[in-house]
């Protein structure tokens, strides 16, 4: 078991930091140093490797949990725990499957107004591009709210009795 609480702690680390770095660093960085459409077309190669990260070990998160935590065992957290790591899969699901092609479908038909300077089709597709984007950035707060409160969760000392129980 401790080689499988290994794998699904390595897993939670690994998504949680991809979701922090990509969010946080990555994305701004680029932002602001590269042309609009440089900046999405970046993004557009980089977001289908980040949603595959989030469906692997999201997937793989909520497979092993139940195998290194049974629910006949389960203790008053557990519960929580699981939940988040759930919600972390189907937001994930949501982006990559949902409103990520979405948004990428709109930045390429506004790029294509833009270059035949159809301004009226410019500008609903940028405001059409704004909402779709805006749910994304929606959905990718969420899924830092539930890779954070995992990491609370997991970050809490154990009872004596849970280490017991682990002896035993």
């Amino acid at each position: 078991m401790s080689i499988l609480r290994f794998i699904h702690h390595l897993t939670f680390t690994f998504w949680f930091g991809t979701i922090l770095y990509f969010t946080f660093i990555q994305a701004p960085l680029l932002f602001k140093n590269l042309p609009r459409e440089t900046f999405g077309l970046v993004q557009s190669k980089l977001f289908p490797t980040y949603y595959l990260i989030g469906y692997l070990c999201g997937g793989l998160l909520v497979v092993l949990f139940p195998i290194l935590y049974p629910m006949k065992h389960w203790g008053s957290q557990d519960g929580w725990k699981f939940t988040a790591l759930l919600l972390m899969l189907v937001l994930a699901l949501a982006q990559g499957l949902w409103i990520g092609p979405k948004v990428a479908q709109l930045r390429v038909e506004r790029q294509a107004a833009e270059q035949v300077k159809d301004s009226t089709k410019v500008a609903a597709l940028s405001q059409e591009f704004g909402k779709a984007h805006g749910i994304s950035s929606l959905l990718n707060l969420l899924l830092i709210l539930c890779g954070g409160t995992y990491l609370f969760l997991i970050s809490k000392a154990p009872k004596a009795s849970q280490i017991l129980q682990g002896l035993f």
